[in-house]
């Protein structure tokens, strides 16, 4: 179990990373300490996470996980809300901890943010075991298939093509429409 010293030193290196320290700094690094407790990864590699929320929380919880979009350990699963679930593949532990602070609102700025890092974790957080079916097209590691889309020729990788109107690959973008649109000139 962590000490009120290492959260504190866990949440300076979330505001460091993050750029400010705020209530979501400091629900996430408690969220991302508990759920490396309790899975318990003896490598780097035996850690993947599921942050659920694209905000400040996101932020921390990669910071104290050590975990990366980028190296497909820290996956996204936007719901809105202050949690995540920690999975050691190695294991299969998995565990879901989510945000439960229903004390007063913080006042006093940085150093009152900082103080919740003295409050015992059931505070804090809460937490169940959980299970995790993860297919192997999203595990880390190499691309396990990679193929060109049959509208764009873009290159698509882990599956996540879909079969086209000919039975050929096709990327989502091409199948739903991309986020995104052509750059217009405006006269």
């Amino acid at each position: 179990m962590s000490t009120a010293t290492e959260r504190r030193e866990w949440l300076e290196k979330c505001r460091e990373y993050h750029g400010h320290l705020c209530m979501g700094q400091a629900l996430g690094a408690r969220i991302g300490i508990k759920g490396m407790e309790l899975i318990a990864p003896e490598r780097p590699k035996d850690v993947i996470v599921f942050v659920e929320n694209d905000r400040c929380v996101a932020d921390a919880v990669l910071v104290v996980s050590g975990t990366r979009v980028g190296r497909r350990t820290l996956k996204m699963r936007d719901y809105g809300r202050m949690a995540a679930t920690f999975w050691n593949p190695a294991t299969n532990a998995a565990w879901r901890v989510r945000a439960q602070y229903d004390g007063p609102k913080v006042e006093g700025g940085e150093d009152a943010l900082r103080d919740l890092m003295e409050l015992p974790d059931e505070d804090m957080v809460r937490w169940e075991r959980v299970t995790i079916e993860l297919p192997e097209s999203e595990m880390p590691g190499h691309p396990k298939r990679v193929v060109p889309c049959s509208v764009c020729g873009e290159r698509v990788f882990d599956s996540k093509d879909r079969p086209g109107p000919d039975g050929e690959p096709i990327c989502e973008a091409c199948a739903e429409g991309p986020y995104y649109g052509a750059w217009k000139e405006e006269p």
